[in-house]
């Protein structure tokens, strides 16, 4: 008998953040997490303009009870030629975020939306 696709989960996600933030200056938490998952999700930089300039930072903690650490952090200037942003799926135990930060030109609105599971 073939497989039927149609009868099988094959992975189960929920929602854990999405919506839109208007930066203001300061470093912005976009979505955090701290149950054992995996996560993962999309940051949209579509609203970009000449002048704006963000910086996205992803922070991971290992240990309970511990510390956040930096992951990465990248700038992003002007218009975005590719500008959805793509959060690989990462496996978690005690804390995961990622913040933005407008640090030239104006304030906008950023869209996001981030899973957990599968």
């Amino acid at each position: 008998m073939p497989f039927n696709f149609a009868d099988k989960v094959l992975v189960t996600i929920e929602v854990v953040a999405g919506g839109s933030l208007t930066t203001d200056g300061t470093e912005q938490t976009v979505v955090e997490v701290t149950d054992r998952t995996r996560v993962e999700g999309w940051i949209d930089l579509t609203n970009m303009q000449a002048g704006d300039q963000v910086t996205i930072r992803w922070y991971v903690k290992i240990a309970e009870g511990g510390s956040y650490g930096i992951v990465d952090t990248v700038t992003y200037a002007g218009v975005q030629a590719r500008p959805m942003l793509y959060f690989l799926k990462r496996g978690i135990e005690y804390g995961w975020k990622v913040t933005i930060q407008r640090d030239a030109g104006v304030d906008r609105s950023y869209q996001y939306l981030f899973f957990k599971g599968g």
